[in-house]
């Protein structure tokens, strides 16, 4: 993997000003002065020629097709119809893959990517609930796992794709391992970056993460500060005494939530930074507000499919393809104990565990990221 790491390294500047370029629509992307330089310059640095890096076959559809009883969204981007596929499953559930489009253009010269707002999440058909904190079971008896697989399987006959590589990150990751074990038959390789494996190891995860903090406040010379802590550490603590159900997630999240950017990033002072390049991607396609963020999947997924005390442990003997686990090191809901497990649990997998990097690997060490995935595909080539 060394050449790649170093391929990608030294050329991370030209990447990261290509990234809003190459991301773009081709009816948005500029013919046309620096974006065009840019791509001269990247061309040069790769060794391609110019007809080989924009090619007349370079493609970014859009797409809102009803498939297994829903209006899905999907974006796919690449190089060439002919390359391997990448489908990415978001977090959440109710996050969306826009999250993903200025990692993306690292990864869209080897392989087309499919961005997919999973159902009820992004720009797919949201789901219509007469009260969200309480839904009826009439209102959420779709929203369920065997449906989540079976919206991805449409997508995938859709784009007329036989065999494809999944990357799953946070619940993604419980979605992808649930879909890697129903059909082994069509994936090429799965990535479980930052995966949730566990509800109640994630939830565990949230408790001992917010207790280290407080333990070290009790200590603090502020009276004050000294008796809100161990006010907390009380909570924690009757807090752990609970099943693993959905007050016991809002609970965790409630413990942690003055420590919320340390839980999630390994240098917290540049999530503003992450945050923008999204913002930015998001401008550019022109998405609603309203597609960011969704409460419904996760409220709903919980009364279908018991989604806040759901453990995929068992099913990790039946994950009979490559695959390649990536986690950061810093990250306080998926820590590196949760990543070795699933590595344990899985036969012939790879791990790699990423240093200086939180919950989102393909924000905070996009280079380290990308070369692990080109290399995952250079081993495990699509078998046509």
């Amino acid at each position: 993997m060394n050449w790649i790491y170093q391929l990608i390294s030294d050329r991370k500047t030209v990447w990261n000003s290509m990234r809003l370029t190459s991301m773009r629509p081709t009816s948005m992307r500029p013919t046309s002065g620096s974006g065009s330089i840019m791509l001269i310059l990247f061309v040069l640095l790769i060794g391609l020629s110019p007809a080989q890096a924009l090619g007349s076959k370079r493609f970014d559809t859009d797409h809102k097709e009803k498939i297994n009883g829903t209006t899905l969204h999907f974006r796919v981007r690449g190089a060439d119809p002919g390359n391997p596929y990448l489908l990415i499953l978001h977090g959440g559930p109710g996050f969306s893959a826009h999250m993903f489009y200025t990692w993306g253009p690292t990864l869209e010269q080897t392989v087309n990517v499919v961005y997919l707002d999973q159902r009820g999440s992004g720009e797919s058909e949201h789901l219509k609930l007469g009260n969200p904190f309480a839904p009826k079971k009439a209102e959420v008896k779709d929203y369920t796992i065997a449906n989540l697989i079976g919206d991805i399987e449409g997508v995938r006959s859709f784009l007329k794709v036989d065999k494809w590589y999944v990357l799953g990150h946070s619940w993604g990751g419980m979605l992808g391992i649930e879909y890697a074990a129903a059909h082994p038959e069509h994936i090429a390789g799965y990535i479980h970056m930052d995966g949730l494996l566990s509800q109640p190891l994630a939830q565990d995860a949230l408790l001992d993460f917010a207790e280290t903090q407080y333990k070290m406040q009790s200590k603090s010379s502020d009276k004050a500060v000294q008796e809100k802590a161990d006010s907390a550490l009380k909570s924690i603590a009757e807090t752990r005494k609970t099943t693993p159900n959905l007050q016991r997630l809002m609970g965790a999240f409630t413990q942690v939530r003055p420590f919320f950017a340390q839980v999630y990033y390994a240098h917290p002072e540049e999530a503003g930074a992450y945050n923008k390049q999204i913002s930015d991607a998001i401008k550019e396609y022109h998405v609603p507000l309203s597609a960011l963020s969704a409460m419904e999947p996760a409220v709903a997924l919980d009364i279908t499919d018991h989604y806040t005390s759901r453990d995929e442990t068992p099913l990790l003997v039946r994950i009979m393809v490559p695959t390649l686990i990536i986690n950061g090191k810093q990250d306080g809901i998926i820590p590196p104990r949760t990543a070795e497990k699933t590595h344990r649990g899985i036969a012939g997998s790879e791990i790699l565990l990423l240093d200086d990097c939180g919950h989102f690997p393909f924000m905070e060490q996009p280079v380290k990221a990308t070369a692990a995935l080109l290399d995952f595909f250079h081993k495990h080539p699509v078998q046509k």
